[in-house]
């Protein structure tokens, strides 16, 4: 396909219905063409993006001095507009696909899985590697802009998050602009290659804490030489030995879950945050699983 028949029909697909989330209404409507064109932009322009970022986190003087840290996060703080997400466990991601694939709405696509966008514009690769799940409008932008996405059902669409959970991935519900209107994807995030995760361990932005928070049974915990596997599924370093049992930093939990399923001792379990932030963006009653 030359380039002019792709730019036609790509814009034919700006100005078609396309599904969005409405944060204010709790429910989905069709995406405006400037809404769609800005985002379709993005998604064209976001590999070069990724790759600036990634070479800034490469620069020592950057991520290594004082002042270089004051400047990467003033950057990251001036940058609000870039995706954020919202940190949630493999069960609240399903109750999320599950109310995207279940609820009545504007027709379109809702779900589309592709490779890792950080992976890809890096060159640099971890299994699994298609899990870029793109969702509602943002799986029609992926989609069409034919970069190895492909359109999957709900149940496909869970099979890839267990998958990421067992490989220890975390999930990320991304949207733009700081507002969940802009939400376009769950990102299944490392911490060696994934661009935003690697900005939140060196500036504490770009990941936002989720509805659910660890809760650690000492009574139960086996301590590092049984078991100790928190310490190295989690990304956010919650976790570190200290004599026979593990002791935890919750402040740095932002709800993940990835340390429960690989306790031996059944030592923990999560539980609602009663400070979660993001009800505007994406409820925590459609999260947790408690739609009325």
């Amino acid at each position: 396909m030359d380039k002019f028949t792709w730019l036609c029909l790509s814009s034919g697909h700006i100005f078609s219905d396309h599904i969005g989330w409405s944060p204010k209404e709790a429910a989905f409507k069709k995406v405006g063409p400037v809404q769609y064109a800005v985002h379709w932009l993005y998604g064209v322009s976001e590999p070069l993006i990724l790759k600036l970022v990634d070479w800034a986190l490469s620069q020592k003087m950057l991520t290594d001095t004082t002042i270089g840290k004051l400047c990467l996060k003033a950057v990251a703080l001036s940058s609000w507009y870039f995706p954020h997400g919202i940190i949630v466990t493999t069960q609240a991601a399903e109750n999320w696909i599950d109310f995207i694939a279940q609820s009545e709405g504007p027709k379109g696509a809702r779900l589309a899985v592709g490779p890792c966008v950080c992976q890809k514009a890096l060159n640099r690769w971890q299994e699994p590697v298609k899990k870029d799940m793109t969702v509602l409008y943002g799986a029609d932008i992926y989609y069409h802009l034919n970069l190895g996405y492909e359109l999957v059902s709900a149940e496909q669409a869970k099979s890839i998050l267990n998958d990421c959970h067992d490989a220890g991935l975390v999930h990320a519900l991304e949207f733009c602009f700081q507002s969940g209107k802009w939400h376009f994807v769950i990102c299944n995030c490392d911490k060696d290659i994934c661009a935003p995760m690697r900005v939140y361990l060196h500036t504490g932005k770009f990941n936002y804490a989720g509805p659910e928070v660890v809760r650690h049974d000492e009574s139960a915990c086996l301590g590092k030489e049984k078991c100790g596997r928190c310490i190295d599924r989690c990304i956010y370093g919650v976790n570190r030995a200290s004599a026979d049992a593990i002791e935890l930093d919750i402040r740095k939990c932002l709800g993940c879950g990835l340390c429960i399923t690989t306790c031996k001792g059944g030592a923990r379990h999560m539980i609602v945050r009663k400070d979660y932030k993001h009800d505007h963006q994406i409820p925590s009653n459609i999260l947790l699983g408690r739609r009325s």
